[in-house]
């Protein structure tokens, strides 16, 4: 059996600042959508709207891409930034998540935001891929990807899991008296 607590990345310090912030509307449901021959990925209006601005893109915790909204990427950034620069955890956790993260994404005029070639390369997005509505974020697949982790979702990227979750619980340990 496996001792360590249940792992909630991203988790937002309080939720009540990204939950009750006006405007905030939930990413729900899901799409379907191609990657261009430069990057680009057609999202629909409501969940262009949802994500807004300047939203930030990074590599998730299965080898997906997310998109936060800039509220709720500041969440993210808030419980990082909650321990010292010296935190071996923090340190570990950051180049995890901020190392392979991109910042300052927008939508064009036609609705389509342009994936950074490094991160279309992680997370394998070529053709076909699934956006998926995860409340505080947008999850972009692959869709051979999602199929994968659908068919074996226990195990399905298992080994970036478990340093993101590894790093977590490092940094989010209590330091000893």
């Amino acid at each position: 059996m496996d001792a360590r607590p249940p792992f909630t990345f991203p988790r937002v310090s309080n939720v009540e600042d990204v939950v009750h912030l006006e405007g905030w509307q939930n990413i729900i449901g899901r799409d379907e959508a191609n990657v261009d021959d430069k990057g680009r990925i057609l999202v629909s209006k409501k969940k262009r709207e949802r994500l807004g601005s300047n939203f930030t893109l990074s590599l998730g915790t299965l080898g997906n891409l997310n998109a936060y909204p800039r509220q709720a990427w500041n969440g993210v950034l808030n419980e990082i930034y909650r321990y010292d620069r010296i935190n071996q955890g923090r340190e570990r956790f950051s180049r995890l998540i901020l190392g392979l993260a991109e910042d300052e994404i927008d939508f064009d005029a036609q609705g389509r935001m342009v994936i950074p070639k490094k991160l279309r390369e992680l997370a394998k997005l070529t053709g076909p891929v699934v956006l998926i509505g995860c409340g505080d974020r947008l999850e972009i697949w692959a869709e051979d990807e999602w199929n994968k982790y659908n068919e074996f979702p226990d195990v399905y990227g298992r080994q970036r899991r478990e340093a993101v979750e590894e790093a977590y619980s490092l940094m989010t340990k209590k330091e000893v008296a």
